[in-house]
């Protein structure tokens, strides 16, 4: 039902200008974001930065009339709190006291005239795809949603306002935003079919407990009436709760699971295949058969919310389920593609677009099912669930048992969050990170020909969407040899480099393989040094205490001194002396935590370089430094380093360090042995 200036401003109210002549001219439809204007029908309804803080606007945010292109002809009727002036063609202007609040007014008006059916959709995860499945299906009637995943308040008022086209379907997705913030928008909403997809845990840094969030969820069934229809994942959490509340808003319940046949849509068989997967439901006596372009268990139950959502609409049933192969993921969600490197082919499922604890094990799920189609390594690489406040630790336990269960060869796990679940989980080749640079070259070296790897991670509050990102562009140009079977012992070797220094200047006279320096050893014992050179310790007497490593070199009881403690530390020192040490230099372990992210800031080095206090290499924590890390270190404590020996040898299997010469110094990382190193080092100089 279009309106025209007129009607709008009988509706609205406020103060009309530039409108003579022009009171009749028809809008039919509205936008808060100005680029997405182009024709004269259409009204914008400028954001103003106050009163719209009450949607959620970021109060850094331009005012909307910033926006206005003053020389835009294409473009019906301003909204606005404040006049627009120097507008180079006469544009009608509605001025109002609050435009939030007319946007508001205007949603409920659009809505109470709009007589075809509204689908409303949340949930902790999976409204998004439900939404994009059940418009798929509906494809041929050319429905109206949200776009993209826009689905706070503003948001959906503004699909309100649009539906003055009449569209043949709404289908829009709701946030916990539009639902909780000023007032429950349900009412405002009223959707004939309101959908509840999961409940899990996310937005905890801002509930007190996930009651709270299904108690917001399930608000959206609060806008039905007693004929509207309700449709609740049975598998979820608190799904009881769920139905209770459809209950006391409608006797319309459906329910869906891939798990309790007793539920109203239940698969009669689901068939997973590479990149597709395949369902079969039995409803009211027949039997329909679809496909989904998604691999997932998650995505599985989104299309069983889709199915019965589509069985209420009074269309083709069969029809429609067709149309769900069109259904496109968002491209990091679930994503599975291939890349062909300058050897081979690697492939990787991105699934970066955000992540609730559900959706993690539900990739880590949908990983599963594909395992079966590739020979190469199985990899799953996971950053932090985020929004999870104080609960976030405990919260990500829960992921334990699905990565011990599941089919990946080797698991890398990135954030403090994940430090938890790593040490927990057994009988897997399972790697915690510090940063993103050390995974992303772990991760370059694991892909090899026909492998598969998950990528999966919260979009925000991490720089894990950053490593996916940047893997798929240097994967087509990764060179090293990844043809060994261990992890650790290719980095190592690849990681083989020195650089030779002059002792007068501390200037690179040469260097081999600089760029691509690594180590799987840690430098714990040299800071230990450092701080001994830091405070200028004395030479005291020591006694060693009783420490799990100790043996008959270092024993409980056994008197050293300081000296030869950091004298210990410059030979790839056993545990129990770098204990003792650390123990007299540091009050605690949060003083030598504090210490040494001093000295790495001060240095410029990677925070990989210092995981463990011992600097051994384990499976479960992994750590680097580069020659670049030494030669800071060298640049800045010079000739104070060599006050015991002219040898800082680093590392068991492999061996890194500085070796100061007469006129000049080799840094290098992972040689063999530091034989090998002193003949390479002689023979050239």
């Amino acid at each position: 039902m279009p309106l025209t200036i007129k009607e709008l401003h009988d509706i609205l109210g406020g103060e009309l200008y530039d409108a003579k002549n022009k009171e009749n001219n028809i809008i039919n439809n509205f936008e808060n974001w100005f680029p997405f204007i182009h024709n004269k029908n259409t009204a914008y309804i400028s954001p103003n930065k106050k009163t719209w803080r009450r949607f959620g606007r970021s109060p850094n945010a331009k005012e909307g009339n910033e926006y206005i292109r003053k020389d835009k002809e294409d473009l019906g009727l301003i909204i606005t709190e404040h006049y627009v002036s120097n507008m180079s063609y006469k544009i009608p202007q509605l001025v109002v006291k609050d435009s939030a609040q007319t946007l508001s007014n205007l949603a409920e008006k659009m809505r109470i005239q709009y007589k075809n059916p509204v689908i409303a959709i949340t949930g902790s995860m999976g409204k998004s795809s439900t939404r994009m499945l059940i418009s798929a299906g509906l494809k041929d009637y050319m429905p109206l949603q949200n776009r993209y995943n826009n689905n706070i308040r503003s948001a959906v008022y503004l699909l309100l306002c649009k539906l003055i086209r009449q569209p043949n379907f709404a289908v829009l997705e709701v946030s916990l935003n539009a639902l909780n913030a000023v007032g429950n928008s349900s009412y405002l909403i009223k959707p004939n079919i309101a959908i509840v997809t999961g409940i899990g845990a996310a937005h905890m840094s801002t509930f007190k407990d996930i009651l709270n969030i299904v108690e917001v969820k399930a608000s959206i069934f609060d806008g039905l009436d007693s004929n509207g229809i309700a449709i609740i994942n049975k598998d979820t959490l608190h799904s009881d709760i769920l139905i209770n509340r459809a209950k006391e808003n409608t006797k319309n319940v459906i329910t869906y699971s891939t798990s309790d046949s007793n539920a109203t849509i239940y698969p009669k068989s689901i068939e997973y295949n590479k990149g597709f997967t395949d369902i079969t439901v039995e409803f009211e006596g027949n039997e329909y058969t679809y496909r989904i372009n998604s691999i997932s268990n998650g995505m599985v139950e989104n299309s069983l919310a889709s199915f019965a959502a589509l069985t209420q609409l009074n269309i083709p049933l069969q029809k429609a389920l067709d149309n769900l192969i069109t259904f496109k993921p968002f491209e990091k969600v679930l994503n599975l593609k291939e890349i062909k490197t300058s050897k081979f082919r690697v492939n990787l499922i991105d699934d970066t677009h955000n992540a609730s604890l559900p959706a993690m094990i539900n990739a880590i799920k949908a990983f599963d099912t594909q395992t079966k189609f590739f020979k190469g390594n199985k990899i799953i690489a996971i950053g932090k669930i985020s929004d999870l406040g104080k609960h976030s630790r405990k919260l990500h336990l829960q992921l334990v048992n699905v990565l011990e269960n599941s089919n990946a060869d080797y698991i890398l796990c990135m954030d403090d969050d994940l430090k938890g679940v790593v040490t927990r989980v057994k009988n897997k080749h399972i790697t915690w990170y510090s940063n993103r640079f050390l995974m992303e070259q772990d991760l370059l070296y694991l892909c090899n020909n026909d492998s598969i790897t998950l990528l999966k991670s919260s979009a925000g509050g991490t720089e894990f969407p950053k490593l996916a990102k940047d893997l798929s562009n240097n994967l087509l140009t990764y060179q090293k040899d990844n043809s060994n079977s261990s992890l650790f012992d290719g980095q190592s070797i690849n990681g083989r480099s020195y650089i030779i220094v002059n002792n007068n200047d501390y200037k690179i006279i040469e260097q081999y393989n600089s760029e691509n320096s690594s180590t799987i050893e840690g430098l714990g014992p040299i800071f230990n040094y450092l701080k001994g050179i830091d405070d200028n310790i004395k030479n005291e007497t020591v006694t060693i205490g009783n420490w799990a490593t100790n043996n008959n070199i270092y024993y409980e009881g056994k008197e050293t001194s300081t000296y030869n403690l950091m004298k210990d530390m410059l030979n790839s020192p056993m545990y129990s002396p770098t204990y003792e040490l650390s123990k007299y230099l540091f009050k605690n372990g949060l003083h030598r935590d504090e210490y040494i992210d001093s000295i790495i800031k001060k240095l410029d080095l990677s925070n990989s370089v210092a995981i463990n206090l011992t600097g051994r290499h384990t499976i479960k924590e992994r750590q680097s430094f580069t020659v670049n890390d030494l030669y800071s270190i060298l640049k800045s404590y010079k000739d104070n380093l060599f006050k015991f020996s002219n040898k800082i040898i680093i590392g068991r299997k492999y061996k890194s360090g500085i070796i100061k010469g007469d006129k000049q110094s080799i840094i290098f990382t992972s040689y063999p042995s530091v034989k090998t190193i002193e003949t390479l080092f002689h023979s050239k100089y």
